[in-house]
């Protein structure tokens, strides 16, 4: 049987990097970042590269009702996730004072608020299954 892996930020950087070891490992995965562009061409080249299974969501985790919704067709779709990786993120670097409130707050909406989200959404099913992980 072949396991799911789950990873947000897919596009490029460290959930590329990811990627590429898991689908060299065999795993099908579900790739989800903004960029749809850059996800179709990950998809295929994982596809072709490695004969996995490769479904992509195009879109913003940090917007309100995201990540239910792509939870909610996976299991549509009978797609179990046996791995999370949460690995959408960005910061803001400057003085406080200086930053913009607007920035702050959607890195709050990404490096925390998506990260809790997905984690109880992906999380109870893999404890009663008694397998997988989250990262």
């Amino acid at each position: 049987m072949s396991k799911t892996v789950f990873i947000t930020g897919a596009s490029g950087g460290i959930g590329k990097e990811l990627e590429n070891r898991f689908a060299k490992d065999g795993y099908n995965m579900v790739l989800v970042a903004r960029s749809e562009g850059k996800l179709a061409e990950l998809a295929k080249e994982y596809r072709e590269a490695y004969d996995v299974q490769v479904t992509v969501y195009a879109k913003d985790v940090s917007l309100p009702g995201v990540a239910e919704e792509i939870a909610s067709d996976l299991k549509k779709k009978e797609i179990t996730v046996d791995y999370l990786v949460n690995n959408a993120g960005f910061g803001l670097y400057g003085e406080f004072l200086e930053t913009q409130l607007e920035q702050e707050m959607n890195m709050i909406d990404v490096n925390i608020k998506a990260l809790t989200i997905m984690t109880k959404l992906f999380l109870p099913d893999m404890v009663k299954r008694r397998r997988g992980g989250v990262w």
